[in-house]
């Protein structure tokens, strides 16, 4: 007998509201996670949550103790280097497959965004993380999502639902947003000039950069 769809319904707004509390450090490690408070909050029954922390656990966000419940789960140093490795193996396959595909127009949109988030920034007006948080999701799903290789989107899907965490625990100044929109256009500019090489150089280069600032930022304990 199949799955009620109003249940699959109700776990993954379960699984999207749990998952991003804990992205934007609302639910911060180690935290308990009861069933009957998000069943509360959310306002559903206990049975959606549980298989929303079910999928939550499979995907790395909690972690299950045998006796006590869920937790949110702690991200090691571990976690952060093996999702690099396969960031910096899986990313440029994606891109020198995506490059021909983008349209035009997407990477003219993208690009202005990034040029005005780096001038507010210069001007030192007030950036919200989460807005260049969004872009850069954006600006990775770009290429993902107009790669030839469908397992390949599948599985980069997964891993960035993961690396947001990451982003979302690491406090940025002003100075870094300008790095990182630098970065970006420097992308736009290489993905303008349909060089699939060099567009998997230069990801590579913000890759590496990235887990860096992840690594010395928020893991140094």
């Amino acid at each position: 007998m199949g799955r009620n769809p109003q249940d699959n319904r109700l776990s993954m707004k379960a699984y999207e509201w749990i998952r991003d509390e804990i992205l934007a450090n609302r639910l911060h490690e180690g935290e308990p996670l009861s069933e009957n408070r998000l069943a509360q909050e959310l306002a559903i029954s206990r049975t959606p949550i549980r298989e929303a922390l079910r999928n939550l656990e499979q995907d790395g966000f909690v972690k299950s103790v045998p006796g006590k419940g869920a937790f949110v789960a702690e991200v090691s140093r571990e976690d952060v280097v093996e999702i690099y490795e396969l960031r910096l193996l899986l990313e440029p396959l994606a891109a020198r497959t995506a490059v021909g595909r983008v349209p035009e127009e997407a990477i003219d949109a993208l690009e202005a965004d990034w040029r005005d988030l780096r001038d507010r920034a210069a001007r030192g007006e007030a950036v919200e993380y989460e807005e260049v948080h969004l872009l850069d999701r954006r600006s990775h799903g770009l290429l993902n999502e107009h790669s030839s290789n469908r397992k390949l989107r599948q599985i980069l899907s997964l891993l960035h639902s993961q690396i947001e965490r990451f982003q979302f625990l690491s406090a940025r100044s002003l100075a870094d947003v300008r790095d990182t929109a630098a970065q970006h256009l420097e992308i736009c500019a290489v993905l303008r000039r349909r060089d699939p090489e060099a567009l998997a150089r230069l990801l590579e280069e913000h890759i590496r950069r990235s887990e860096d600032y992840i690594l010395s930022r928020y893991l140094r304990r």
